[in-house]
């Protein structure tokens, strides 16, 4: 029987607090689950790992996360993209040093929806009662929080149990719900093995949904390995779906334990991108702000991993943060960089705020003002939401190379089709001029200029440099603006020129027309004068060193243009130093097919004879007739080869 699909609409509250401040004790009092798991917490009476409870009428998620200075990298692993927060601050000592930087992560991070729970409300008198909640409110008021409820409770008593319930229920219905995606982003917090079942991971889904027995792909250090939900479980209820947000175990299908790691993400997507450099928006906690100068080494949490990164101020609150190792990321996730010195206001957060490109470019160089600004100016309008002017500067910086509708939506978090509605929908969003190229490419018509314009100077210094020849190569011209701009460009530029009249093509040869109507018309007269030299020595073929001697009036290089471009366009080829018509090697294999016609052989004599040469042409020949599959040599004769 199919397990039912998770139907509830969930939302997910983390704890914040100090340590001992009795966080755990609280949630064990409101959902009846002991979040401490690990026998080591149970000794030491404090929480080191996450834990995780529900209250199941309400349809709330608890993550409970420690309080201990140094576990202030698993809090942060537990309140990524969670709706709200429950603040335990312990009446009998007001707010504490991991209580302030707890907030400063919630800050950060955006979450504004609290609750405060003034826990041990038993331990002391209605005046230190009064003090603790003062205490609590003045820091919140100054971090720009408002709680939604003040409750003071004591788990021995039950007191104030029943209102904190109602203050929570109160922050779920108040949570607006998250609207449908069709990526999903899973930071997994726990991988464990379970007997008979394999490898499960559990996280917070924060966006997306996942579905049971659908393909997932998770995202590590190492590259993306490809899986699938063997089964899905909420609260350790076996669901067939779950939906974002929500607290969720997956069986992983395929991998073993060690091949995914606490960190890592679960996604949709077999292209997450795995990124060494992102660009992210980041507000300082005040008095950090020195912390975040250029070069500046720190510490970046995203999702449930951290990795080392050295900072770079692109713009007023925009940076770009060079990883030590690669990460999984996306555009839109929340991001808290800490430093190496804790103080007692803030501990060691130094910034936080959202990725906005989490596969960023290099920056311009610091003497590339233009450039510098225009990359600032446009990551501000993604940051504002402003998707009609920043993808104008984001086909801008990529110029002359288009932007791809697939990548700029993984890098950037949005939805799967959002580049092609905007810029090719009834209600665009992007530069009315953009244009959509094949492969969801998009450009802009001054990149398309631009790049005739190299055309154009590429065959000016190749028709100044080889004026004896008819024009360049069309494949390493290709090659070249390929290099420049990419395929989808390069072509367009090209197709556009010839329609346009700016250039001419012919048998591989592409030159300008104003070239091909002057220098062109002589390079041709000069080419037939050769051919026709070849042409009348028939099978004997001509010496390379003696065509320019018996073509009069010609000079050497013009006569070596001519030879390359007959070879080019297929009418002559030349075989060990001896150039011969094509025409008469064609006649020459008609002769060998009506040989094999009637015998399964033929020696090197038999071959001289049959073609009227010497031994001098008979061997470049034959060895050109092998290498096409006209023949095939068998010890010292020929036999017909796979060619017909």
């Amino acid at each position: 029987m199919t397990a039912p699909a998770e139907t509830l609409r969930r939302v997910v509250i983390a704890t914040a607090g100090h340590v001992d401040h009795g966080k755990t004790s609280l949630i064990r009092a409101l959902t009846g689950t002991d979040t401490d798991r690990l026998p080591d917490e149970k000794r030491r009476g404090i929480s080191i790992e996450l834990g995780f409870a529900e209250l199941p009428d309400a349809g709330i998620s608890f993550i409970d996360v420690p309080g201990h200075k140094k576990l202030v990298h698993a809090m942060i692993a537990g309140v990524g993209g969670v709706d709200g927060v429950l603040v335990c601050v312990a009446a009998d000592d007001g707010v504490m040093p991991q209580t302030r930087e707890h907030l400063h992560i919630c800050k950060l991070l955006d979450i504004r929806s609290a609750v405060v729970a003034i826990t041990k409300a038993d331990l002391v008198d209605d005046e230190m009662l009064e003090l603790a909640e003062a205490d609590v409110r003045s820091t919140l008021e100054a971090l720009g929080i408002e709680p939604s409820a003040v409750v003071r409770t004591a788990v021995t008593d039950g007191r104030g149990l029943p209102e904190l319930r109602s203050a929570l229920g109160a922050l779920a219905a108040a949570t607006p719900p998250r609207g449908a995606s069709r990526r999903a982003w899973l930071p997994l917090d726990r991988v464990f093995s379970v007997k008979g079942a394999g490898t499960v991971v559990t996280g917070t889904l924060t966006r997306g949904s996942l579905t049971l027995g659908a393909p997932v792909y998770v995202a590590t250090a190492r590259g993306v390995r490809e899986s699938a939900c063997r089964g899905l479980e909420v609260h350790g209820r076996s669901v067939a779906a779950a939906e974002a947000p929500c607290r969720v175990a997956v069986n992983l299908a395929r991998l073993e334990v060690g091949d995914v790691a606490r960190g890592d993400v679960l996604t949709l997507e077999p292209e997450l991108p795995l990124t060494a450099r992102l660009d992210a928006r980041l507000t300082a906690v005040a008095g950090a702000e020195r912390a975040l100068d250029d070069g500046s080494p720190v510490t970046v949490h995203v999702g449930s991993t951290r990795v080392g990164a050295r900072i770079t101020c692109i713009g007023a609150d925009l940076f770009q943060l060079a990883l030590d190792e690669p990460i999984p990321c996306q555009g839109g996730v929340g991001i808290v960089l800490r430093g190496f010195r804790a103080t007692r206001e803030h501990g060691a957060v130094l910034a936080g705020g959202r990725v906005l490109d989490a596969l960023a470019p290099p920056l311009p160089k610091r003497r590339d003002a233009a450039g510098r600004e225009l990359r600032a100016a446009t990551l501000g309008r993604v940051a504002a939401g402003d998707w009609a002017v920043a993808l104008g500067g984001l086909m801008e910086i990529s110029a002359p190379r288009p932007i791809f509708g697939p990548e700029i939506e993984r890098r950037f978090g949005l939805e799967p089709g959002d580049i092609a509605r905007w810029l090719t929908g009834k209600k665009r969003k992007g530069p009315a001029d953009a244009l959509a190229l094949p492969n969801d490419a998009y450009t802009l018509p001054r990149a398309i200029e631009a790049l005739t314009a190299d055309l154009t100077r590429l065959l000016e210094h190749h028709h100044a440099t080889h004026a004896d020849e008819p024009g360049m190569s069309l494949e390493t011209l290709r090659t070249r603006l390929v290099a420049r701009a990419g395929r989808e460009v390069s072509d367009l530029v090209v197709d556009r020129a010839v329609k346009s009249g700016l250039v001419a093509v012919s048998a591989g040869v592409i030159a300008l027309v104003s070239f091909a109507t002057t220098q062109g018309p002589e390079a041709r007269r000069t080419a037939e004068r050769v051919l026709e030299l070849i042409d009348t020595a028939g099978l004997e073929g001509v010496p390379e060193g003696a065509v320019a001697s018996r073509v009069p009036g010609e000079r050497p290089e013009s006569v070596k243009s001519a030879l390359a471009r007959l070879m080019s366009e297929g009418r002559a080829r030349r075989l060990t130093g001896l150039w011969f018509a094509e025409r008469h090697l064609d006649a020459l294999r008609r002769k060998v097919a009506a040989h094999f016609a009637e015998h399964s052989v033929i020696s090197v004599p038999a071959f001289k004879d049959l073609a009227g040469v010497s031994r001098k042409q008979a061997i470049p020949l034959l060895e050109q007739l092998d290498r096409e599959g006209t023949t095939r040599r068998q010890g010292d004769d020929r036999v017909a080869g796979k060619k017909p």
